[in-house]
């Protein structure tokens, strides 16, 4: 049967999408039919197109975000209403790079699978587990899952065996890695995911104290950073038990604080920061745009030499 069918098109320019195009055409036959039409179409239409521009550019690593949500389509939300589109309307989605069109692989209209990239020029060597497909259940996202198996159970093997300046050491990276996810690579992420997220009060520390206690771990695996040495902060001095009362006094005003409670309050903050993404679905784009920037140990490629 005849319908309206859309070739729609991304204008990339520096990784950024700042328009959006579409030819429409009436065609008949199969959809496969239609769709190979529009494929074979692409060269002249992305020239002639109606062009739409964009208020604040799309960062092109959101879009492909959107993708493997399979959320891409509302993009062109603005397009199809302009153009009285049908509720499930046919379609090609073409990036358009640099002035030319761009085609290194052929997906489906869904949720972008890794696996549909195997024996293409986006594929990668290996094989790694797609964490979206293997943490989305029944239409739910287990991000608490994910969360630990990615990184919270190194940290708490590293605890259980008695590790605890590395479990101090892969605490603080763990925080750096949560707050990117969280706010992007911005000045001050990690104390302010802390301050949004994390109670420390009752253990008697700052958001500031322990980025400067960070600093000092993870870059020379002391407790002296520069604002410490200056004495412009106070230095922290982790421990594991309970205080005694006759512990040693703070003779260069060091402040004591319980490894465990810590990590105790990280888990209770990384389920505040969780709960986030059910209470805002759009937050999820940006979580998978960055989250796919991200290394664990359960996400390694594996490429088997014969």
């Amino acid at each position: 049967m005849k319908e309206n069918a859309y070739n729609l098109f991304l204008y990339v320019d520096n990784m950024r999408v700042k328009e959006l195009g579409v030819a429409i055409h009436e065609l008949d036959g199969t959809e496969a039919e239609k769709l190979s039409v529009l494929q074979s179409l692409v060269g002249q239409d992305y020239r002639s197109a109606k062009r739409y521009a964009l208020k604040t550019p799309l960062e092109w690593g959101e879009y492909e975000a959107r993708m493997r949500l399979g959320r891409h389509l509302a993009v062109f939300e603005g397009i199809f209403q302009d153009c009285d589109a049908p509720t499930d309307p046919l379609f090609a989605i073409t990036p358009i790079v640099d002035g030319m069109p761009r085609i290194l692989a052929v997906t489906g209209a869904g949720p972008l699978n890794l696996d549909d990239l195997r024996n293409t020029p986006l594929s990668r060597p290996g094989t790694m587990v797609d964490y979206l497909k293997a943490y989305i259940q029944d239409g739910g996202f287990d991000l608490p899952r994910l969360i630990n198996d990615d990184y919270f159970k190194a940290i708490k093997l590293l605890f259980n065996a008695g590790h605890y300046v590395s479990t101090a050491k892969l605490l603080m990276s763990f925080i750096d890695t949560v707050a990117f996810i969280d706010m992007g690579d911005v000045s001050r992420n990690f104390v302010r995911w802390l301050q949004q997220y994390a109670v420390l009060t009752p253990l008697g520390v700052t958001p500031e104290e322990l980025w400067e206690f960070r600093n000092g771990l993870l870059h020379m695996t002391n407790l002296r950073s520069r604002s410490v040495a200056s004495g412009a902060t106070v230095p922290l001095i982790m421990y594991i038990g309970n205080m005694p009362r006759t512990f040693p006094g703070n003779v260069h005003g060091e402040k004591y604080f319980n490894l465990k409670h810590l990590l105790d309050i990280v888990t209770e903050a990384i389920v505040k920061w969780t709960d986030t993404y059910n209470a805002n679905s759009d937050k999820l784009i940006k979580f998978v745009d960055r989250y796919d920037l991200t290394v664990s140990d359960s996400r390694l490629a594996v490429i088997r030499i014969e």
